[in-house]
C-alpha cells in the first residue's frame, strides 16, 4: 500500500485558482476591497449552510467534513499485494478445503477481504454468500456516498444563493436610486454575491465531490475484485483461472499508467 501525501499541492492549485479568479479585478482596480464583501459572503455561504444543514443531519455533515482528511492524505492501494492475498486463498480452498481458511484469516492486510473470507467460511451457499458481501460492500459505502452527495448539493445551492444576493443588490438599487453612493453599493453587492456563489461552487465544493467521488471509486473497484474472487472461491475455481481474471482487471485499470501487472497462479 503506498500512502500519497499531497495536501500543500491541493492548497497551492485552490490559491492558484483564487489568483486567477480574482487577479484581473486586482490588477485592474489596485485594490482588494473591491472583491471583498462581507454581505455577500453571508448571504452564499450562510445561506448555503442553513440550506445544508436543513437537507441532512449533524452527524451526516459531520462526517462529510471530517472526509475531508482524505483529500490530503490519500492512500493508493497496492492491487498486487491484495491479489497475492486472494491467490493464497485459492490455493488453501483447493488443497486443503475451505475451512483451512481460517489459519491465515487473521494474517490478511485488507479489512474488506478480512471480513469477506469469514463469510466465506461461515457461509456455505454461494447466493447467500453473494448477498453478504453485496450487503456488507453497501454499507461499508453509504457514508462516502453520503459525503459525496453532501458537497455536490453545497455546489449547487451557492450558486443559487449567488442569484439571491444579486436580486438583493438590485432591490437595494431601486430602494436607493436618488443616492449614488448606496447605488454603486447595491450594484457591487449583486455582481460580488454572484461570484462567491458560482466560485464557491466550480472552485470548492464540486471539486470536492469529485475527488471524493474518485476515491469512493477506486475504494469500490477493490471492494469488486474481492467479492468476484471470493465467489470463485467458493465455487472452487482454480487459482489458474482467479489469476487471469485478476490479470484483466487489474491490467485494464492500469493500462492508462503503461503498467502491467503479472500474477503467478
Amino acid at each position: 500500500m503506498k500512502t500519497s501525501k499531497y495536501g500543500f499541492e491541493l492548497i497551492f492549485v485552490l490559491f492558484a485558482g483564487m489568483i486567477a479568479l480574482f487577479a484581473p479585478v486586482i490588477l485592474k482596480t489596485k485594490s482588494l476591497s473591491y472583491i471583498i464583501a462581507p454581505h455577500a459572503f453571508l448571504i452564499v455561504i450562510g445561506g448555503t449552510i442553513c440550506a445544508i444543514c436543513i437537507s441532512f443531519s449533524m452527524k451526516e455533515l459531520l462526517n462529510a467534513f471530517c472526509s475531508l482528511k482524505s483529500l490530503f492524505v490519500v492512500q493508493h492501494k497496492d492491487l498486487t499485494i491484495l491479489a497475492d492475498d486472494i491467490l493464497e486463498l485459492a490455493k488453501i480452498a483447493r488443497s486443503k478445503g475451505l475451512l483451512a481458511i481460517n489459519e491465515v484469516i487473521d494474517y490478511i492486510q485488507n479489512p474488506f477481504l478480512q471480513k469477506a473470507a469469514r463469510n466465506l467460511v461461515e457461509e456455505t451457499d454461494v447466493k447467500t454468500l453473494e448477498e453478504n458481501l453485496r450487503l456488507m460492500c453497501f454499507y461499508d459505502n453509504k457514508d462516502d456516498f453520503k459525503n459525496v452527495e453532501i458537497f455536490e448539493e453545497m455546489g449547487g445551492y451557492a450558486p443559487t444563493f449567488g442569484m439571491i444576493g444579486a436580486v438583493m443588490g438590485l432591490i437595494q438599487i431601486s430602494a436607493v436610486s436618488s443616492d449614488p453612493k448606496a447605488l454603486l453599493g447595491g450594484i457591487a453587492t449583486a455582481f460580488i454575491a454572484t461570484i462567491y456563489g458560482v466560485g464557491s461552487a466550480n472552485l470548492i465544493f464540486l471539486p470536492i465531490a469529485k475527488k471524493l467521488k474518485n476515491i469512493l471509486d477506486e475504494k469500490l473497484l477493490e471492494q469488486e475484485i474481492i467479492i468476484s474472487s471470493i465467489l470463485d472461491i467458493a465455487n472452487m475455481q482454480s487459482s489458474i483461472v482467479i489469476s487471469e481474471k485478476l490479470n484483466k482487471i487489474i491490467n485494464t485499470n492500469t493500462i492508462s499508467e503503461g503498467k502491467v501487472i503479472p500474477f503467478a497462479a
